[in-house]
C-alpha cells in the first residue's frame, strides 16, 4: 500500500520537513486539515464535488422555503430550521474531514455499536418517537435523529474497513465473507422492525455492492442476494398495507382517495409543470394536496414549479456527483488505497440509491417509500449523512494527492 510505504519512510519525511521551514502550517490549517507535511494547497480539493453540493444545498433552501410557506401560514420557521440543520451538517463535514480516513477505520466497531444502540433506542420511553405507527426517530437533547441513517454511515465504514484489512480471507474463505454479512443482517432486521423497508433496501444494496467491489465470491453474493430479495418480497406479501401500496402504485387512479392519493397528486404536479414549470412558488400541489411535499415528494414540486428541463439538469448534476465519487474510488484503487476506494464507491452508491428511489417514487416508477432527495429535501439526519459521506470522499481524494506529493519529496531528500 502507498501509505504503508510512506510510514516506513517517516524518518526521511521528518528530515525533509525540518529542512523546509517555509512549509510549516498555520494554526487554522492544522485545526481544519490535520497533520500535513506541507502547506495546504486548494488544488487538492475536488471542486466539482464542492460546487455540486453547494448548488444542491442552496437550491434546497430555496425549495424548502417555497414548499413550507403555505404549510406554515407564511412563517419561515421551516426554512430557519433547515438552515440550522445545514449549519450543523457543515460542522459535521469539517469534523469528519479533519481526521484521516484511517482514523475512522480504527474506530469502526465503536461507530457500529453506537449505531446499533441508537436503533434500539427508538423503542425507549421518552427517547423514541412514534410517527404514523413507525418507530424510526429518537429525540436527544432537543434534536431528532433517524438511527437508520447513522447505520448507513457506520456500515459503509465497517464493511470497507473489514474488506481492506482482510482482503485475502474475505475473498478465499467463507468465514471471512459471512462475518460482515451477519452484521448487515442484524442491522437490516432492526431497521425492518421499525418498520422501514426503504432504508433496509438501501443498506442491503450498498453493503453487497461494496463486497462485490472488494472481490467477494460471486456465488456467495448470489446466495445472499436471492435470500434478501425473498425476504423483501415476503415482507410485502405478508403485510396488507404494503401490498395495498404496491397495488396502488400500479394504478394510483383506482385508489385516488386512499392509497393512491400521494402518487396521483405527484403525477399531477409533473403534468402541470410541463417543460418549463409554472414558476417558483406557484405550485398548487404543495397547498395541502401533496403530503410530505417538503421531504419525500419535493422532486414533484420541483417538476411543477421549475419544469421537466430543470429536472433533467438536476439528474445530470446528481449523476456528475456520483461519477466523481466513483472516479475518486478508482484513483484510490489504483493507488492500492483499498480502504479509501471502498468507502468512496460505497458513498457514491448510497447517494445514487437515494436519488434514484426518491425520483422513482415521485415519478411513479417505484412504490412509495420514505427516502428523501439528498441535500435538497427538508430533514436533518439524512443531511448529516450526505455531508459526512462527501467529507469522507473529499478526504480520500485529498490524501491521495497528499501522499503522492510527499512520496515525491521523500525520493528527493
Amino acid at each position: 500500500m502507498l501509505f504503508l510505504v510512506i510510514m516506513k519512510e517517516e524518518i526521511l519525511l521528518k528530515k525533509w520537513f525540518l529542512m523546509n521551514k517555509s512549509n510549516k502550517q498555520s494554526l487554522w490549517q492544522r485545526i481544519i486539515f490535520g497533520e500535513l507535511y506541507r502547506d495546504y494547497n486548494f488544488k487538492d480539493f475536488d471542486w466539482g464535488i464542492i460546487f455540486s453540493v453547494f448548488f444542491f444545498s442552496l437550491f434546497g433552501i430555496v425549495m424548502v422555503s417555497s414548499v413550507s410557506l403555505p404549510l406554515t401560514d407564511g412563517s419561515f420557521s421551516m426554512t430557519i430550521s433547515h438552515l440550522s440543520k445545514i449549519v450543523i451538517a457543515l460542522i459535521v463535514f469539517l469534523l469528519i474531514f479533519r481526521f484521516p480516513v484511517n482514523f475512522w477505520s480504527k474506530i469502526d466497531i465503536q461507530i457500529l455499536l453506537l449505531a446499533f444502540v441508537l436503533l434500539f433506542l427508538v423503542y425507549a420511553p421518552f427517547i423514541g418517537q412514534e410517527v404514523n405507527g413507525a418507530n424510526r426517530w429518537i429525540r436527544i437533547f432537543g434534536f431528532s435523529l433517524q438511527p437508520s441513517e447513522i447505520m448507513k454511515f457506520a456500515l459503509i465504514i465497517y464493511i470497507s474497513s473489514y474488506c481492506s484489512r482482510r482482503r485475502e480471507e474475505f475473498k478465499e474463505k467463507w468465514q471471512g465473507f459471512w462475518k460482515p454479512i451477519l452484521v448487515v443482517v442484524m442491522a437490516i432486521a432492526l431497521v425492518l422492525f421499525e418498520p422501514d423497508l426503504g432504508s433496509s433496501a438501501v443498506i442491503f444494496i450498498v453493503a453487497l455492492s461494496i463486497m462485490f467491489i472488494a472481490g467477494a465470491p460471486i456465488k456467495h453474493l448470489l446466495v445472499i442476494f436471492s435470500l434478501g430479495i425473498s425476504v423483501f418480497v415476503l415482507m410485502i406479501l405478508t403485510v396488507p398495507w404494503r401490498m395495498k401500496r404496491i397495488l396502488s402504485f400500479m394504478n394510483p387512479w383506482e385508489t385516488y382517495q386512499e392509497e393512491g392519493w400521494q402518487l396521483s397528486h405527484s403525477l399531477i404536479a409533473f403534468g402541470r409543470g410541463d417543460w418549463f414549470g409554472v414558476g417558483l412558488g406557484e405550485s398548487l400541489q404543495k397547498l395541502h394536496y401533496l403530503p410530505d411535499a417538503q421531504t419525500d415528494f419535493i422532486f414533484a414540486i420541483i417538476a411543477e414549479e421549475m419544469g421537466l428541463l430543470f429536472c433533467i439538469f438536476l439528474v445530470f448534476v446528481f449523476s456528475f456527483l456520483v461519477f466523481k465519487c466513483f472516479y475518486i474510488g478508482r484513483l484510490a484503487r489504483h493507488a492500492q488505497y483499498y480502504l479509501g476506494s471502498y468507502i468512496a464507491y460505497g458513498a457514491g452508491i448510497c447517494i445514487a440509491l437515494h436519488v434514484f428511489i426518491n425520483i422513482g417514487v415521485s415519478s411513479g416508477m417505484l412504490p412509495t417509500k420514505g427516502i428523501t432527495l439528498p441535500f435538497i429535501s427538508f430533514g436533518g439526519t439524512n443531511l448529516l449523512l450526505m455531508f459526512a459521506l462527501i467529507a469522507l470522499v473529499l478526504r480520500i481524494n485529498f490524501e491521495i494527492s497528499e501522499s503522492s506529493i510527499i512520496k515525491n519529496k521523500i525520493l528527493n531528500v
